[in-house]
């Protein structure tokens, strides 16, 4: 995916659902996004079941399904938000299967979309989603769970593209990834050691600077920022607001 960074200075990539009664805003929001640091967005779309989604996510996914999101909102968000950020979209795999995979994934080529995340998307279940991903130019991002074996992270990093997302911890988003009891270096170096190139950003339970440098100590290259971008929204969605909050994780560094 476009807008990673090479190793040396961490990638943050802030994840926004798609909302039709965002929709006003979604350009100042990702700008100051952008200007606190963000490198690339993922952009959500509502699912009336997300099963990896914590309580913050799942109902922000409902209140959108209620505001009336959908596919043509995901496809004018992409045209807004990816000129001023390399955006990914991320959705569960049944809308896409419904809707045709080949057609979707087209589709979201053609809106500006850089990358594909699937988060019910198994290593197993993925080559005819990679096929349609490289026949459009899109990246597919494949996620690799806590406790996986070396082997097994290796392989998916080998059929990753753009970037490895690494789950920093069991259950679902939201959570306290400094609370995991999964020590992530070996999975980190593994995936070095497989795709010596391909970025490994860490997501679920960042949320702050010191879960952003906790999971900078694992080697990641990068941080995906969620369940705190919603609360920040809800709190306070001001261009401004949302440029501080971002940009303090955004300015912490891997240790030594």
């Amino acid at each position: 995916m476009r807008g990673t960074r090479e190793r040396g200075s961490p990638s943050v990539v802030p994840y926004l659902l798609v909302d039709r009664a965002r929709r006003r805003s979604l350009r100042g929001t990702v700008r100051a996004l952008r200007d606190a640091g963000a490198v690339a967005l993922e952009l959500g779309f509502p699912f009336s079941d997300p099963i990896a989604d914590g309580p913050v996510l799942a109902a922000s996914h409902q209140a959108a399904l209620r505001h009336g999101t959908d596919w043509r909102d995901l496809l004018a968000a992409l045209r807004t938000t990816s000129p001023i950020l390399p955006s990914a979209v991320m959705s569960y795999a049944n809308p896409l299967v419904h809707r045709g995979l080949d057609r979707a994934i087209g589709e979201l080529a053609s809106a500006g979309a850089s990358g594909l995340i699937i988060p019910d998307l198994s290593l197993e279940e993925s080559p005819p989603f990679r096929v349609a991903a490289r026949r459009h130019g899109v990246s597919l991002v494949l996620l690799a769970a806590p406790g996986i074996s070396g082997d097994r992270v290796g392989r998916i990093a080998r059929a990753s593209r753009g970037f490895l997302y690494l789950v920093s911890h069991y259950g679902t988003t939201g959570g306290a990834a400094r609370g995991s009891a999964v020590d992530l270096r070996p999975l980190v170096a593994a995936a070095r050691r497989a795709s010596p190139r391909l970025p490994v950003l860490v997501g679920f339970g960042v949320r702050d600077r010191a879960s952003a440098r906790h999971a900078l100590a694992t080697g990641a290259d990068g941080v995906i920022v969620g369940t705190a971008v919603e609360e920040q929204l809800a709190r306070d969605g001001r261009p401004g607001s949302m440029r501080r909050f971002l940009g303090e994780i955004a300015a912490v560094r891997a240790p030594g």
